[in-house]
């Protein structure tokens, strides 16, 4: 029996690691997207990740990663060793879903039209953005990953927002200015479980400039 279908859209930071982690531990769940008929009248809000079981539905990705996780041999070690482990990265799946997403969405998304462009607004969201990378980067002086010496789901969920951001607004003078999470970008996209489509990443030469989308 299927263990169920995930709706994604794989371009956004939100949903791409569902991919890899399902195909990476061969679980039964069909990858589809907002296309299927079935996710609109679904899950009304239109929004991804969104999870439909065999008798139940989850939105939000924190909850969508907790029950996928949890159909995994108990042995992965994608939440550490501990509770405090699991409760650290819960803590670091959470600020880079509501921080570090959102502020890149707020700085992207007017740059290729997707939101009004004010050129205050987005230097404001690149502020903010630099803001909580160094909370990253805080705990990156402190210890080799996110939650101790050893990769957890932490770090593999903020470096796909990292990637995003290297897609469009950062750049390789911007990993230069920040040596800590350019070392450990290059480390934890070496994981095998997202080797395969983060491995050979490589960001921009030059960033999008702070300027209307063209057209506009």
């Amino acid at each position: 029996m299927s263990q169920g279908t995930i709706y994604l859209v794989l371009a956004s930071p939100r949903s791409s690691l569902f991919k890899d982690l399902i195909e990476y531990y061969g679980l039964d769940i069909k990858i589809s997207d907002t296309s299927d008929p079935e996710f609109a009248k679904t899950f009304p809000l239109k929004r991804t990740p969104s999870f439909k079981g065999p008798d139940f539905v989850l939105h939000e990705a924190l909850a969508i990663f907790v029950y996928i996780t949890s159909l995994i041999p108990q042995n992965h070690g994608l939440y550490g060793s501990s509770n405090l482990d699991y409760a650290q990265t819960i803590k670091w799946l959470s600020f880079t879903a509501s921080e570090i997403i959102s502020g890149l969405v707020q700085a992207l998304y007017p740059l290729i039209g997707n939101l009004p462009y004010s050129k205050d607004g987005v230097d404001q969201a690149l502020k903010d953005l630099e803001s909580y990378v160094a909370v990253y980067e805080t705990q990156l002086k402190q210890t080799k990953y996110l939650v101790g010496d050893k990769i957890t789901l932490a770090d593999l969920f903020a470096v796909q927002s990292i990637r995003w951001g290297l897609q469009y607004i950062w750049d390789v003078n911007w990993l230069k200015q920040h040596p800590l999470i350019d070392a450990w970008f290059k480390d934890v996209t070496q994981h095998p479980i997202i080797v395969k489509s983060l491995g050979d990443f490589k960001p921009l030469q030059k960033a999008l400039p702070n300027a209307p989308p063209k057209g506009n």
